[in-house]
C-alpha cells in the first residue's frame, strides 16, 4: 500500500502539474480505474502502477468531454486568488465552496464512468450525487478542504500521500452511486457480477 500510494501519487499529480491541469481528468480517470481494484480488493501488487497509470490515462483522453466543468472551476481558482490579493476574504470563501462543488460533480462523474458505464449523461450523475447526501458531503468536504488550503505546501503533500483523499473520494461516490443504480434497479448484470453479491448487500 505504501508503494501504491507513493508512485500514484507522484504520476497523477505529476500528469496534472505538468499538464497545468489540462489532463486532470484523463489523470484522474486513471487514478479511479486503479483505485476500482483497491475499493473491490482485486489489485494486483506485481503490475507495475505507473505503467497502468499512463495507459489508462491515454485510453480514457476522451473524458475531456467535462473539460468544460473543470474550466469553470479553474475560473473560480482564479477569482479566489484575486479576492485574496484584494482582500475579499468572503468571496473567496463563497467561490472555494462552488470550485469544490464542480470538482465533486467531476470525481461523481468519472467514478461513475468508472464503476457503471462509460461517458454519462450529466444529468444522471447529478442524480446519483444526490441520492446520499451524507456521501456527497464529504467528497464536497474533502475538495473543500484541498481548494481552501491549495498550494505549494499542499501540493509537496500530495504528490507523496495524495492518491489516499483520491481513493477516499472515489469510495464515497461509489458508495452513493451504486446505492442509486440498486434502489433504481439499474445495475446490470455485469456490474453485478464486477462488483460482487456480497459486496452489494451492504448497500
Amino acid at each position: 500500500m505504501v508503494h501504491l500510494t507513493v508512485v500514484l501519487s507522484v504520476v497523477c499529480f505529476g500528469t496534472m502539474i505538468l499538464s497545468l491541469g489540462i489532463l486532470f481528468l484523463p489523470a484522474l480517470t486513471a487514478a479511479f480505474i486503479i483505485g476500482k481494484d483497491v475499493i473491490l480488493r482485486r489489485f494486483d501488487v506485481n503490475d507495475s502502477v505507473s505503467r497502468r497509470f499512463f495507459r489508462y490515462a491515454a485510453e480514457n483522453l476522451k473524458m475531456m468531454k467535462y473539460f468544460p466543468i473543470q474550466l469553470i472551476a479553474m475560473f473560480q481558482a482564479a477569482g479566489i486568488f484575486a479576492c485574496g490579493r484584494t482582500g475579499l476574504n468572503g468571496l473567496g470563501y463563497v467561490l472555494a465552496a462552488s470550485m469544490a462543488f464542480f470538482f465533486t460533480v467531476l470525481i461523481y462523474a468519472v467514478t461513475y464512468h468508472v464503476f457503471c458505464k462509460p461517458y454519462p449523461e450529466m444529468a444522471e450523475v447529478l442524480i446519483a450525487m444526490f441520492y446520499k447526501v451524507q456521501n456527497l458531503l464529504a467528497v464536497w468536504m474533502l475538495t473543500l478542504v484541498a481548494a481552501l488550503f491549495a498550494g505549494v505546501k499542499l501540493l509537496g503533500g500530495a504528490m507523496i500521500v495524495g492518491a489516499i483523499p483520491l481513493i477516499l473520494a472515489e469510495a464515497a461516490a461509489f458508495i452513493g452511486i451504486i446505492s442509486f443504480r440498486k434502489a433504481g434497479r439499474k445495475l446490470t448484470e455485469a456490474e453485478t457480477a464486477d462488483i460482487g453479491s456480497e459486496l452489494l448487500e451492504r448497500f
